[in-house]
């Protein structure tokens, strides 16, 4: 064996020696490694309003956190942030991330925000803001940029870029007055949408870090909420601006109007995820195919004092016999009740050639075209036609409430959906886009006033002001028109009544050369206390009048504050024509112009929701989504005597009784305890049985208060509490004497989402012991929401 090792080392040796291995100036060197990439300086802003210590970074993992490693910087007066150590291939292809905390202060007020929040911005911007997080949060949704930052322009009724800086904007002298308004708008916008993805975090967090659910998916999730809720929030900053009142973005984050769309429930996270992230990975959708295979199938429905509507239907296209197969279901006593092709209802006139047309429901498929959309029209009215695109994405293991609930569309449907429903394997969704053929002048068809109330034989008829003072329904375009502007008094303001909200009304007043005032009209009190009608500017705008088809039309392309008063808004122009002897209203769609806010399903999807609907969940009858008849319990409630504000004597029950009524209520169901954290820095509303708020409460680590609404003006009172070894929640009202006025005792019946069934018992000094021996038994439901800020 040691020869062998000898023999080959001698060999090896003369091998190498051969070779030259013993000169080591001659060994190979390893490449010169390139120099790192160059770093360059990106200086920017951040905003609600401008947040100073807010830390900035360029988000490498896209993780919408900081993270260690990560090129960042951390902002100083004025929002200001300068990055130094990010290269130019970083900063052209990952978004910006902002982590807003407990802390940092906002310049809009001085003060140190409470709750802290995250924003973001797509790669490439230099200035960080709500609104830019929102953009960011389409892209992820899967837009272009454009796309994404139009679709938000939109919601904001703004052309204006968003990677502006809307603070500084309302001090640049070169704006008009007009264009500083739009920026201010921009930024009020912003700081309440600021305050709602911060109310949401606060309200929902706990429940996600229980859940396991990363800071990416949460704040998509609350990202995605906020911009469906866009519109609501735009037309709550209007409102507030219209008022005349100091801007209060607090108030409006925490508006009844903007939490019941823009609040995210800690109920099903991971369900509502699950959703997000199916849209996310939406793709084109060949119609053609599903048309022609089992058809497509649209869900519609209403829900409101009336009751719960449902309605669905199903379009197929015969290619053999190039027929539309279009069936309508409408659930009538409990069963769907299909309608044929012959039994579509009237739908608005269109106009034509030959003048006004009554148009129905009907549309058939006239186009499948190579690109996989497909076109609707009127068999009878081809100006009536669409091109229909879509987005399809797989709806296999996902909950079929939270999809419904999400969709306007499907959304009354949602109330009937048990929350352990999923779609089955196969299960899609398409989301469509509907873009119309060419320009379509409508007139709305409404028949469903009293027959004391119809003009000419239909409902849709113009209120307007005539001159002379005179009210009633308009016969011609020309008594609508004024020569010139008026002094703003309602006895010389002439013009159509084009919008209302309870006793509001606005009055359009149209002025001769094209400009519009818009007027609000309302009722209030005299001097003397007497009831009488007041007026105020309210919104300018422009109206041209145009002749169509023999028709002379009057057009109004309405200012978003009069486009969002109440609940009566047009998609397009508004639209005033005479049609049967009176003035009528409709609106003008320019060709091209659509909506993309509906979603339509294949067959199994179909087929899921209508076999797993359940109809005993309808609200009122004891089931359904949310409060509903039966989830509070009054169960031995007291009663109560107006006339000496008080109980009734024979009503009363002792603490021991109160809680034994508790565990009957919650039928064995195991009992539910109050926690701190489950109320501080909340706030529950109770309100009463036609939704008008009645009282508030709050409750802080130092204490709490309640306001009560039913006082004029609204009362708040101060409270101490406590969480006993029973999980009640003990509240006492000091008598100002070292004493107590009023104490209570509070109990969780049961939960549903953000609803509360509560049982209490209160005792007040006035007519009780405050023994525990007598008091008053009540029962409620209370709306649990992160406090503003």
């Amino acid at each position: 064996m040691e020869l062998n090792k000898l023999l080959i080392a001698a060999t090896l040796g003369s091998v190498l020696t051969a070779c030259g291995g013993s000169d080591n100036n001659d060994a190979p060197k390893p490449p010169t490694p390139p120099p790192p990439p160059a770093t360059i300086t990106l200086e920017g802003k951040v905003a609600d309003g401008y947040l100073v210590g807010a830390r900035v970074c360029v988000d490498l993992n896209e993780n919408k956190v900081c993270d260690d490693g990560e090129p960042s910087a951390t902002t100083g007066a004025g929002g200001s942030f300068s990055i130094t150590d990010a290269t130019q291939q970083q900063l052209d292809t990952y978004p910006l991330v902002v982590e807003v905390t407990a802390g940092t202060v906002d310049e809009d007020t001085g003060e140190a925000i409470t709750r802290g929040y995250t924003l973001s911005a797509p790669a490439g911007y230099e200035f960080i803001s709500p609104l830019t997080t929102m953009v960011q949060g389409e892209m992820e949704q899967g837009s272009s940029e454009e796309d994404a930052e139009a679709a938000i322009k939109a919601l904001l009724g703004t052309t204006i870029s968003l990677t502006q800086d809307y603070v500084a904007a309302q001090n640049d002298d070169s704006l008009s007055n007009e264009q500083k308004a739009e920026y201010l708008q921009l930024h009020q916008v912003a700081q309440v949408t600021a305050r709602v993805i911060a109310n949401n975090l606060a309200q929902i967090q706990a429940a996600a870090d229980a859940a396991g659910i990363s800071a990416d998916d949460l704040i998509a999730l609350i990202v995605d909420t906020v911009v469906n809720a866009l519109e609501t929030i735009v037309a709550q900053v209007e409102a507030a601006k219209d008022a005349g009142a100091d801007f209060d973005p607090d108030a409006i984050a925490g508006s009844e109007e903007v939490e019941s769309e823009a609040s995210v429930s800690d109920d099903n996270l991971e369900e509502q995820i699950e959703v997000l992230h199916a849209e996310a990975s939406a793709a084109a959708a060949n119609l053609v195919t599903e048309v022609s295979g089992d058809g497509i199938f649209w869900f519609d429905g209403d829900y409101d004092a009336d009751g719960l509507w449902l309605e669905y239907g199903h379009v197929k296209y015969d290619a053999t016999n190039q027929k539309t197969i279009d069936v309508h279901y409408e659930l009538v006593n409990g069963e769907f009740v299909a309608h044929n092709n012959s039994e579509f209802g009237t739908d608005d006139f269109i106009l034509t050639d030959t003048g006004w047309q009554a148009t129905t429901e009907e549309s058939v498929i006239t186009a499948l075209n190579d690109d996989g959309t497909i076109t609707l029209s009127h068999p009878d009215f081809p100006q009536l036609a669409e091109t229909i695109s879509a987005k399809e994405y797989a709806l296999s293991g996902l909950s079929i409430k939270v999809l419904l609930a999400k969709q306007d569309n499907t959304w009354p449907w949602h109330k009937v959906m048990p929350v352990d429903a999923s779609f089955s394997e196969g299960a899609k969704a398409f989301a469509i886009e509907v873009k119309t053929a060419s320009d379509q002048y409508r007139l709305y068809y409404w028949d469903g006033c009293n027959e004391g109330d119809m003009v000419g034989g239909y409902c849709n008829s113009v209120w307007s002001r005539m001159a002379g003072g005179s009210e009633g329904p308009a016969t011609s375009l020309s008594a609508l028109i004024s020569a010139t502007a008026s002094d703003g008094t309602l006895a010389n303001l002439v013009g159509p009544y084009i919008a209302w909200h309870g006793d509001m009304q606005i009055l359009a007043e149209l002025i001769q050369g094209g400009m519009a005032k818009y007027h609000t009209v309302y009722w209030g009190q005299s001097s003397t206390g007497e009831a009488q009608r007041s007026v105020m500017l309210y919104a300018t705008g422009e109206w041209r009048q145009v002749t169509q088809s023999g028709q002379t039309l009057i057009l109004m392309t309405l200012p978003d504050d009069v486009r969002h008063f109440g609940e009566h808004e047009d998609d397009g122009e508004l639209l005033l024509a005479v049609h049967q002897g009176a003035v009528r209203r409709g609106e003008f769609i320019p060709a091209g112009t659509g909506d993309d806010d509906e979603v339509i399903f294949n067959l199994a999807a179909k087929n899921d929701i209508l076999t797993k609907l359940d109809l005993s969940l309808m609200p009122g009858s004891g089931g359904g989504d949310g409060p509903h008849t039966g989830f509070v319990c009054d169960t031995g409630d007291s009663e109560w005597d107006d006339s000496s504000n008080s109980p009734v004597t024979g009503t009363l029950k002792s603490l021991t009784q109160y809680r034994t009524l508790v565990s009957e209520c919650r039928n064995g169901m195991a009992a539910m305890a109050f926690t701190s954290d489950m109320l501080v820095g909340f706030e529950f509303k109770e309100y009463d049985s036609d939704g008008t708020l009645e009282t508030v409460i709050r409750f802080n680590s130092e204490g709490g208060n309640f306001t009560d609404y039913h006082e004029e003006p609204a009362e708040t009172t101060a409270f101490t509490w406590n969480i006993n070894d029973m999980g009640e929640v003990v509240v006492e009202v000091d008598d100002g004497n070292g004493g107590v006025a009023m104490r209570a005792y509070l109990s969780i019946v049961g939960k549903d989402g953000d609803y509360y069934s509560i049982k209490g018992y209160s005792e007040e000094a006035e007519w009780s012991q405050m023994d525990g021996s007598a008091g008053e038994v009540w029962s409620d439901k209370w709306q649990r929401m992160a406090q503003a800020n």
